[in-house]
């Protein structure tokens, strides 16, 4: 099992507004980071986006969270093909091109799972499934199983 992590848990680390998930967040990411796991480009300009306007953190903070989470995380990004999946995917209906684009360049980086609570639990795309990283302010059942928690 290979996890990567969407936006919303990096996002989470810094809303105070959410101290359960933001405690959970940290977690993930000490957790991801000493198994090596990879996080998608996507995600850290996601973040840098969201972070210096909806969180009204200062662009250049959060620019250098972004940052240490690239030097410390392998990375991946999208390709022309696993673009050319997403928008394939994103036509049928059943999810954002952004979505479809994460999943589907995590899963040719070798991702398995994907921990989010923005995607329905369960969704697959191909060899990578959706599994929800929340239960109210915890931790998931699923989650934990797949980290071996």
């Amino acid at each position: 099992m290979i996890p990567t992590l969407d936006t919303n848990i990096l996002v989470y680390t810094a809303d105070h507004r959410f101290p359960g998930k933001q405690a959970v967040s940290h977690r993930l990411l000490r957790l991801m980071q000493e198994n090596a796991a990879s996080l998608a480009l996507q995600v850290l300009g996601e973040y840098f986006a969201i972070a210096s306007s909806k969180l009204g953190q200062r662009a250049p903070v959060a620019a250098e969270i972004a940052r240490s989470w690239l030097d410390a995380f392998p990375t991946f990004g999208t390709t022309s093909r696993s673009t050319g999946r997403a928008l394939a995917e994103a036509a049928t209906g059943r999810v954002s091109f952004w979505d479809a684009n994460l999943l589907a360049a995590a899963e040719e980086a070798g991702c398995t799972h994907l921990l989010t609570e923005d995607m329905q639990d369960g969704y697959r795309l191909g060899g990578i499934e959706v599994v929800h990283a929340f239960t109210g302010d915890a931790l998931s059942d699923r989650a934990r199983r797949l980290l071996g928690l």
